[in-house]
């Protein structure tokens, strides 16, 4: 009997079979969670310019004399263009929608939504990718 140190070619063969068939049942596995990936960091990032934003509407808020109007409309801002109660501007790759209106439990307080969007390729997914809500008193 001769000594035998390798693999012979049906071995290969099964082998590389058996690896094929693996692959071919993981790969969806690595393209969908690739792609939850890309979703939560879409979403991550849009939450965190509307919270930014938000902490400026904020901090203008204190200003004597502030109205929802008057920070929206400051160069700082942006500035965003105000129609009625709802203001939006384009900054970036985001769109901001800010809406306020009277707080219906404490009237001297404002209810501000604001909204960030940002196009997408995917029409299946949405374009709003944030949207946070705030209760604020303007003017000091």
């Amino acid at each position: 009997m001769r000594n035998k140190k390798g693999l012979t070619l049906v071995e290969v063969v099964v082998a590389m079979g058996l690896f094929g068939i693996i692959m071919v049942t993981l790969f969806p596995a690595f393209l969908i969670t690739n792609l939850m990936n890309i979703t939560s960091r879409e979403f991550t990032d849009a939450n965190f310019e509307a919270q930014s934003e938000l902490e400026e509407i904020y901090n203008w808020s204190k200003v004597a004399g502030a109205t929802p109007t008057s920070v929206l409309t400051k160069a700082e801002m942006g500035p965003y263009t105000c129609v009625g109660s709802t203001c939006s501007k384009d900054e970036g790759d985001y769109h901001f929608v800010v809406t306020y209106g009277p707080n219906a439990e404490v009237a001297t307080m404002v209810n501000l939504v604001i909204t960030v969007s940002k196009p997408s390729a995917n029409p299946d997914y949405g374009k709003n990718r944030a949207q946070l809500e705030i209760i604020l008193r303007f003017g000091g």
